[in-house]
């Protein structure tokens, strides 16, 4: 007995015949080009006649032709741009209350966008199918890194998980095996194109002498302490204790505990950087240790983090040390990895304020490092990096 044959629903594209006004597209749905932009009307296999998708473009004809979003949509659709607001909505409660900080946001809402640009925010998102997402990757890794390409693969993939688990899609989406991320090898290959992302004593001592007075404080912190782009933008002044040269701040990233001794270069920086401090323009940012120049919190609004970095920048261009890769964040790189040097993983970790990883039990059952053992892994940096002074104070 003959197999039944089955019609394909990739119908050939071909010229909009009046009054049927669509184009089968190739990759099997009915669309239509409005105002420069293509919109789509339903899987022709699910309606072979067109006639639910002339009912739905009639519905939305009015609308569309005036550059507006449909007021209607087939029941149960859900587009992109509907994913997209919601998932933006609940990334901004998390906002609020504090459980996700502002460059995550920012991140989010800017990979959102990227997004309903890509695929258009009219499309319903059970049209996206696995060459929607491999043209999306594609024309990401042209602009891209694998390091950030892997992290936009990563948001993008989150908001299709949210719009599942949140019961507003049905099913999640096939990504296709096209859509993953950089592979470890690709990743390493590339870190080791870029060079390492660390500064040597020289680079170190052209930048601190270069610095203004907070950049100076914050790059000191940034080699003493592991602090990064966020934890100095939000640093509160209560977190140091200036006569005994200890900080006590957790990491922003990981909320990860640390307590940290202060090199007597580091606490110097930082009581000038307070003393010429601008007046925070905020009554919420008088307590922190840095604002900008213009009195504003440096981790306000869209920007966070990319401020520090910004002012790091700059100052690397201005020394001739800007290379790819390395910028203000290559200070952890550099305290990591001369601060290995002393031989206590664990206090460096503290210090940096990793996580600790899930396989590593005794991490997990560490509840202190002894403030003996964090001393040594500080003094050891500073030995390395102030040679002559440290010297010095041994000897005394």
């Amino acid at each position: 007995m003959s197999k039944p044959t089955r019609k394909s629903a990739h119908v050939k594209a071909g010229k909009s015949r009046p009054p049927f006004p669509f184009t089968a597209h190739p990759r099997g749905h009915w669309c239509k080009k409005v105002r420069g932009r293509i919109h789509y009307f339903g899987k022709i296999a699910d309606d072979p006649q067109g006639d639910k998708a002339l009912a739905l473009w009639l519905a939305q004809k009015e609308d569309l032709l005036a550059g507006r979003t449909p007021a209607a949509q087939p029941a149960g659709a859900v587009t992109v741009a509907k994913l997209c607001n919601d998932f933006q909505n609940h990334k901004r409660l998390l906002l609020e209350s504090g459980e996700i900080k502002a460059t995550t946001f920012a991140e989010y809402r800017a990979s959102i966008e990227r997004l309903a640009k890509q695929f258009g925010r009219d499309r319903p998102v059970d049209d996206l199918v696995a060459d929607d997402f491999a043209k999306l990757r594609h024309r990401i890794a042209k602009v891209w890194g694998p390091v950030r390409l892997g992290n936009e693969i990563q948001r993008v993939r989150s908001v299709f998980k949210f719009g599942y688990e949140s019961g507003l899609l049905d099913k999640p989406p096939r990504f296709g095996p096209g859509f993953k991320k950089p592979s470890d090898r690709v990743l390493r290959l590339h870190r080791k194109e870029k060079g390492k992302r660390l500064f040597d004593v020289a680079e170190l001592h052209r930048m601190i002498d270069a610095a203004g007075p907070q950049l100076k404080a914050m790059i000191l912190l940034g080699v003493n302490a592991g602090m990064g782009c966020t934890d100095c933008a939000m640093l509160p002044m209560k977190a140091l204790n200036l006569k005994t040269g200890w900080l006590d701040f957790p990491r922003e990233k990981t909320g990860i505990d640390r307590r940290v001794p202060l090199w007597p270069e580091t606490i110097a920086a930082i009581r000038q950087a307070i003393a010429a401090r601008p007046q925070p323009q905020d009554e919420r940012h008088k307590g922190l240790a840095f604002v900008t120049v213009r009195g504003k919190c440096y981790g306000q609004a869209k920007q966070t983090h990319w401020l520090v970095s910004a002012a790091t920048a700059k100052l690397l261009t201005k020394l001739g040390l800007r290379r790819p890769g390395v910028g203000f964040y290559s200070l952890r790189h550099t305290l990591e990895t001369i601060g290995s040097g002393a031989r206590d993983q664990a206090a460096v970790d503290h210090i940096m304020g990793h996580a600790p990883n899930r396989n590593d039990m005794a991490a997990r059952y560490r509840e202190e490092i002894e403030d003996s053992r964090l001393l040594a892994v500080t003094e050891h940096v500073r030995k390395w990096l102030f040679p002559v002074v440290a010297k010095d104070a041994q000897a005394q």
